[in-house]
């Protein structure tokens, strides 16, 4: 989190601390998945409550291909940059259901029960983030269609 492996480890911790806390629950609330991204999502929340970043690496992104071509290389790297930092200029509850719906690739209503949000609030969130990161993105890259 925010770059920094030390403050990931410490919150992954922290996270299967939980769920070992609360194993016996995972039955009663169903799809084991859901269960453990809500507490992820939570104590990732209550950390940034206390400790607002200024960037957050998301090595969630996904590797392309590798090209042998140097330039193709930077400008993938530039543009999985610009992706991230896009992302990170989001508010909290449009990056969230961003990187739950697209990095893991989760359905609405899935989204809905991790963020405790009614299913058109997530839709609502998705639509206006995705229409912030086109504008951002056509910006970024002079205006042209992303």
């Amino acid at each position: 989190m925010n770059g920094d492996p030390d403050t990931a480890a410490d919150i992954t911790q922290d996270v299967f601390l939980k769920l070992l806390e609360n194993i016996q629950s995972v039955r009663k609330i169903g799809k084991f998945q859901n269960y453990l991204l809500t507490i992820a999502v939570n104590t990732c929340n209550n950390y940034t409550k206390k400790a607002k970043p200024l960037y957050m690496d998301l090595e969630t992104l996904e590797d392309i291909e590798d090209t042998d071509n140097a330039f193709e290389k930077i400008e993938l790297n530039e543009l999985k940059a610009q992706i991230q930092y896009a992302i990170n200029t989001l508010p909290d509850y449009q990056k969230e259901v961003i990187i739950l719906r697209f990095y893991y690739d989760l359905k609405i209503r899935e989204i809905a029960t991790i963020t405790k949000a009614s299913v058109s609030t997530v839709k609502s969130r998705l639509q206006q983030g995705i229409k912030k990161l086109e504008r951002y993105l056509a910006d970024f890259r002079g205006g042209d269609n992303v």
